[in-house]
């Protein structure tokens, strides 16, 4: 007979589970650490980091140079070169500019009726070509910027005599926008009666995007011009009109650099999931079966030769442009200002902007800001002091009544402030405050006291 033990089902061998590993990923708190409270002091500015992404141009640009010369230009460091697909799509568009009609318009102009060079899909570039490099699917956008064209009378800065077309500028111009970067194709244009100081003679040239020519040609025209230039770069309007909004809607620039940043990275990266998505439905062709290999994308602030070279403003880089465009507008602002209603005002001190002002040998020059206010929330007068004395804007309350005069609005009936001894100084600078106010007696809820 069979023994038993084979009709018995088999044993199991116990499963050996490890004991769980329990891994700290933050660290416990020390009762006893030290607390760090510089966070707590800041403004909110410091919430990004704002460093930008890629290198900046490196070409001097000395568009402020009345006498330019070209036939004896010289740097003092050589450029360093652009990377060959963007000088090649640049030679490209220059050769397609040189295309004019009688007139000397571009055809650019004159038949497409536009600035902007046509641009390629990405689907198109992927589909028409048989090997695909990434350096392809860069596709620079390049703006035509040559208003002596369409404005034959273009006066000179210097003299206001006729501009004439002297040759092409033989770098594009970098211009930083939303997701990516564009170029700008200018021309320089000769002055054939003012001479060059330095060397006597008639060479003095302008860049067509300089901004003393942008200012001589007509609005319609200056207007299609679309950055704003800096010394060695450039932002797009449409940017500029956005980091506006943000600056004035509470968001630093730091944080605008860093979303900027976001932007273009993610733009790029769409590009690169493209190109993967396009390589891996094609795997199975003919080319790729016989061992046909593909470049990869670099990274986007890659400085190589087929690198794309991108780029993104810092915050100081952004601030700076923002803080010239106010400056080059502080008349127009002034106006508007003085402009403004002020029935019901408040006035108060503010010490946060003062931190960020340069001292002089590490003492504060200025320790607070006056502001006053109307009942819309508009800024009326804005005074740096010294101090809080009332003698630090005396003068600028004065000059508020009188703007308030000179354009027909009311006097303030009402002024709030968190200072009751501001009473009589308001009082007194504006006589307004007084008219239909009863003075309340200090105890006139008290019996009169007789003896």
């Amino acid at each position: 007979m069979p023994s038993s033990s084979s009709n018995s089902p088999p044993t199991a061998t116990p499963t050996y589970f490890p004991p769980p590993v329990t891994v700290q990923i933050v660290p416990e708190e020390d009762p006893q650490r030290s607390i760090d409270n510089t966070a707590l002091q800041t403004d909110g500015d410091d919430d990004g980091l704002g460093d930008g992404l890629g290198e900046g141009d490196d070409e001097d640009e000395d568009e402020d140079n009345a006498d330019d010369d070209v036939e004896g230009q010289s740097t003092s460091q050589p450029l360093r070169p652009l990377p060959p697909w963007l000088m090649n799509a640049f030679n490209e568009r220059v050769k397609e500019a040189s295309n004019r009609n009688a007139d000397g318009v571009p055809r650019l102009y004159s038949d497409r009726q536009t600035f902007w060079f046509q641009e390629k899909a990405t689907y198109f570039i992927l589909e028409n070509t048989s090997h695909v490099l990434p350096m392809q699917l860069y596709n620079p956008r390049f703006f035509l910027w040559d208003p002596q064209a369409l404005y034959k009378s273009l006066p000179c800065p210097n003299c206001a005599r006729p501009l004439h077309r002297s040759q092409i500028i033989p770098r594009p111009r970098r211009c930083v926008d939303f997701h990516s970067t564009f170029y700008l194709i200018g021309y320089r244009y000769r002055c054939r009666s003012c001479c060059n100081p330095r060397t006597g003679k008639q060479s003095v040239t302008f860049r067509s995007w300089d901004s003393r020519i942008i200012h001589r040609l007509p609005a319609h025209l200056a207007a299609e011009f679309p950055c704003r230039l800096t010394h060695r770069s450039a932002l797009a309007e449409s940017v500029l009109t956005w980091m506006r909004s943000c600056f004035q809607n509470g968001m630093g620039s730091k944080q605008f650099s860093d979303a900027l940043r976001v932007q273009h990275v993610l733009a790029y990266d769409d590009l690169h999931l493209r190109y993967l998505e396009f390589l891996a439905r094609r795997q199975f062709t003919l080319g790729d079966l016989l061992g046909r290999k593909y470049e990869t994308f670099l990274p986007f602030d890659d400085r190589s030769p087929k690198g794309r070279h991108g780029f993104v403003p810092s915050s100081p880089w952004l601030r700076d442009v923002y803080d010239e465009f106010i400056e080059n507008h502080q008349h127009e602002i002034n106006q508007q200002t003085a402009m403004l209603p002020a029935n019901i005002c408040s006035i108060d001190h503010s010490h946060n902007i003062t931190k960020h002002i340069a001292r002089v040998d590490g003492e504060q020059v200025f320790t607070g800001l006056l502001t006053v206010t109307n009942d819309l929330g508009q800024i009326r007068t804005c005074n740096l002091v010294a101090t809080k004395s009332h003698s630090q804007f005396e003068s600028a309350l004065f000059q508020m009544r009188r703007s308030l005069d000179t354009y027909g609005h009311d006097q303030p009936q009402i002024f709030y402030t968190d200072n009751i001894s501001d009473r009589l100084f308001l009082e007194n600078s504006f006589p307004s405050l007084r008219n239909n106010v009863v003075a309340i007696d200090k105890y006139a809820d008290l019996d009169p006291f007789e003896v």
